[in-house]
């Protein structure tokens, strides 16, 4: 297996409970020859509730400055003594667009290899997993989500957007859901990312559902590529060890099918390609 570029540690509110060396002990056994430490900094909560005259909550947590400092501290280390595994120290900025002076300020970090973008949540709202979808206008949401994925990636602060259709994860039926109103839509974005030189993540976390997808799934890969996209990620997006290699494979061969003869990992933001 050549790459996971999406994993999270005890460091995310939602990860399991493991170091990074254990993480990197996983990642050996499986075989697997890179893998980035991304976990979540919401850079819209970066700091404590009451610089933003909140309260933490379930839905709403903060500080997560404090998330990005010790899962970098932790993993930087760990790099610098592994071996037999490429080892990449990162972080998945949420919202970015909500400081980007902020999100460059963290692209920046001399330590930081890769930098995963993402949308969770729109403004005002918690994360997508918290939605009572049946108290929504689900057309304006993902409208909604799109046009910020857009602004999201004309920023220059990010090397990977991930799992594009992350707006679509936990909606109920989503499997049913007619995206072919919003092409044009991704269209653009995609587009954006390939003029950018940036990279799309083909994100497997779905495939362990009832009802197997992928974030994005297989035609907007092809897309990227027919649009010039250069640059693929794949990942499990694990929180937990258990998931860290899962059908990676299928993944491998998802990109091969949709025109990538060759996926990326990040040094320092630099692009480095592995033949598939």
């Amino acid at each position: 297996m050549l790459m996971n570029l999406h994993t999270h540690t005890r460091h995310s509110y939602d990860g399991e409970n493991v170091s990074v060396a254990d993480r990197v002990r996983a990642a050996k056994l499986l075989g697997l020859r890179v893998m980035a430490v991304t976990d979540h900094v919401e850079v819209n909560r970066f700091y404590a509730a009451d610089h933003y005259n909140a309260v933490e909550s379930e839905q709403f947590l903060y500080h997560f400055g404090k998330t990005f400092a010790d899962s970098v501290d932790e993993t930087s280390r760990e790099q610098a003594q592994c071996e037999g595994l490429i080892l990449l120290t990162g972080a998945e900025l949420g919202q970015i667009t909500s400081d980007v002076p902020l999100a460059r300020q963290l692209y920046d970090d001399p330590r930081v290899d890769i930098i995963l973008a993402s949308v969770h949540e729109m403004h005002d709202m918690p994360d997508f997993y918290f939605l009572d979808y049946s108290r929504i206008d689900i057309a304006k949401l993902i409208r909604d989500y799109f046009e910020e994925a857009l602004r999201t990636a004309a920023l220059d602060c990010f090397d990977v957007f991930a799992h594009l259709t992350y707006g679509l994860r936990y909606m109920p039926g989503r499997e049913q859901f007619d995206l072919s109103p919003y092409e044009p839509l991704i269209d653009d974005i995609l587009r954006t990312l390939a003029i950018n030189g940036k990279a799309l993540e083909l994100n497997g976390s779905g495939l362990r559902k009832k009802h197997p997808y992928t974030d994005p799934d297989f035609r907007f890969i092809r897309r990227f590529r027919e649009l010039g996209g250069k640059y693929l990620t794949i990942s499990t997006d694990a929180h937990e060890s258990a998931f860290l290699g899962y059908r990676l494979d299928d993944l491998e061969d998802m990109a091969r099918a949709a025109g990538f003869d060759a996926l990326t990992y990040y040094r320092r933001h630099e692009p480095v390609m592995m033949p598939l």
